[in-house]
């Protein structure tokens, strides 16, 4: 199978609504044992196994605290985003990637349990802003500590150099991902302004 075949497997797991990922182990051990591959698409194809595998790990155990919460995926997800001074329904739309209509029903649930509340804008009487209730706080700051203290058990049993390791790779790759993604918008940028000034008139 060729790389792009590989990549396109992966992408097609994260479409998973569910966000658990179930084929991907397998996907991923058949993969390694039946292909080989120069070393850096095997690193890269080992690193988006476990990549997925942690994400299935955590999602899961987000279920467990939405679940006994009472909430669905989506209202767990637009709670833990709103921020004390609140959001715009547009603004928490696009830091989900949900349509308005999906999340204005699900900040209307939230607003029937007391988890959410809508307040004009101070600065802007033509905007209104969703923020969390002290009891929406409440289930944020719960959630919070319960996956920290989940985290914290997982790396308790690792060793200090694999926890320094892995914490470094990671770190190393946002850095480089950034640069990567700085460039990419630096680029696209100057394109459409050359565009603009070749089509100005000159000067009279």
């Amino acid at each position: 199978m060729p790389a792009a075949q590989i990549t396109s497997v992966f992408r097609a797991d994260t479409q998973d609504p569910h966000g658990y990922f179930g084929s991907v182990p397998l996907l991923y051990g058949q993969i390694i044992d039946n292909i080989r591959m120069p070393p850096f698409e095997e690193e890269t194809t080992r690193f988006l196994g476990a990549w997925m595998q942690v994400r299935q790990i955590i999602q899961a155990s987000n279920f467990n605290r939405f679940q006994r919460a009472g909430l669905s995926a989506t209202q767990f997800m637009t709670l833990n985003v709103l921020p004390k001074d609140g959001m715009t329904l547009s603004e928490i739309a696009r830091k989900l990637n949900l349509s308005a209509a999906t999340l204005n029903e699900t900040v209307n649930s939230l607003a029937d349990r007391g988890f959410a509340i809508r307040t004009p804008d101070p600065n802007d009487a033509r905007k209104i802003l969703i923020s969390a209730t002290k009891e929406g706080e409440d289930m944020q700051n719960s959630a919070s500590k319960e996956f920290h203290a989940f985290m914290t058990s997982l790396f308790a049993r690792m060793s200090k150099t694999r926890r320094d390791g892995l914490l470094s790779g990671l770190e190393e790759m946002v850095k480089l991902s950034q640069t990567d993604l700085d460039d990419t918008t630096r680029r696209a940028g100057g394109a459409p302004q050359g565009k603009r000034n070749s089509r100005q008139s000159p000067p009279r």
